[in-house]
Order: structure tokens, then sequence, then C-alpha cells
């Protein structure tokens, strides 16, 4: 045993265990704010924690299930979120409202840092040391909190019919995993874009136009729906 682990104690409980997860994913998300996906190891995730990477494999098999792990929180978060949303905030008779309501969506999704980077990230990665019943039991947690977030779109009267708003959910993340790179780039393409004058756009900004094309988009097709 050694010395990391004489002071780092094998969870018992379920509450123990969840206790060492969070612990875990917060160390990740830090390692990722100070440096980059490359800078994210077992080995450092475990010097973090302060146990050995033998003890760190008790809860977690591999990194890039690590940050499966922490997307699938960081959209726990979103929906805790989404749920703190007054309706009564929400104009939607208007363009003018849901330009309103996407204001207010973009900035609580921007707040939301690891929505976008860990969507970007885990295409790329998600095939390498990723369990099959880890990434199913994800899945899982994904398409509940996607009913649970359409449902509640329907609720705040952003749309009429649950098949538009969970349709608007996975173009919404399919956009922020496209977005995020593209408005956060690397320390050498920021240089290039530096030296040719290549824009570098604001992600707070890019999601509340796409936000808006949206909801907007729906209320016209809701329109005509209702008009044939």
């Amino acid at each position: 045993m050694t010395e990391e682990d004489r002071t780092y104690q094998r969870a018992r409980t379920r509450e123990q265990k969840n206790q060492r997860l969070d612990g875990i994913l917060d160390a990740t998300r830090s390692i990722l704010d100070e440096g980059s996906y490359h800078d994210v190891t077992l080995s450092a995730i475990a010097e973090r924690v302060g146990c050995s990477r033998a003890n760190l494999s008790h809860y977690v098999g591999s990194k890039e299930e690590i940050l499966l792990l922490l997307y699938i929180r960081s959209l726990r978060e979103i929906l805790e979120a989404m749920k703190g949303i007054d309706p009564g905030s929400l104009d939607v008779s208007s363009i003018t409202g849901l330009e309103a309501a996407s204001d207010a969506l973009a900035a609580m999704l921007a707040s939301h840092r690891d929505f976008g980077r860990l969507g970007a990230l885990l295409t790329s990665i998600i095939e390498t040391n990723v369990r099959l019943e880890c990434l199913v039991e994800c899945k899982r947690e994904i398409i509940g909190m996607m009913a649970d977030g359409s449902s509640l779109l329907v609720e705040r009267g952003l749309f009429d019919e649950l098949a538009d708003s969970t349709r608007f959910l996975m173009d919404l993340s399919d956009y922020v995993a496209g977005l995020y790179p593209a408005t956060h780039p690397l320390p050498i393409q920021r240089a290039a874009c530096k030296e040719t004058g290549y824009p570098i756009l604001s992600y707070e900004e890019s999601l509340r136009d796409f936000l808006t094309v949206q909801l907007v988009g729906y209320k016209v097709l809701k329109e005509k729906r209702d008009d044939s």
C-alpha cells in the first residue's frame, strides 16, 4: 500500500463512492481549466485527488470515462438550471420575446463550460477506452434528461410539441459540439487567426443567434401547421 492509499481509504458505501467520484470529477475539471485535454492523465488526476492510480481504478475505468461522466454531470447541472427559469419571465408571443429567451438560455449554457468543451472533445475520443456498459448507462441517462428537458421546454411555452423540443435539444447539442472549438481555438490556432485576421467568434453570441433562429423558426413552423 502506498502512502497515498494509507490516507485515502477506499469507499465502502454508495454515498462514499459518489463523494469519491465527485472528487475525481472536480479534480479532472480543474486540470482541464488549467491546461488542456493532453494534461488530463490518470496519474495527474490521482495526484490531484490524493490517491494512487491503483486506488483510482476502483472508481473509474479510464480518463475517457471520467470525461464522459463529467459531461453527464454538466447536463444534469444544465437541466437543474433550466428548472430554475421563471416561466413568467418568458414572453413567447413575439419575436422580441423569443430573442430575450434566447439571450437568457445562451447565458445559462455559456456558464456551463463543460457542455461545449466536453461535447466537442468526446466526439473524437469516445471510441477510446470507454467500456460499452459505461457508454450505455450514460446514454440511458442522457435519454432521460432529454425527455425531462423536452417536457420542461413545453411547460415553459417555448414549444407546443414534444417532438419539436426534443429535436431542438438534439440539434443544440450537435451545434455546440462544433461551435466550442471554433470559438475557443488552441494557442497555435489562435496565433494563426491573429496573424491572418481570421475572426474568432464569441461563443455566447453565436449560441444566442443559433437559439434565436431555432426558436423563431419553430414558431413560424407552428403557425404554418395551424394554417394548414
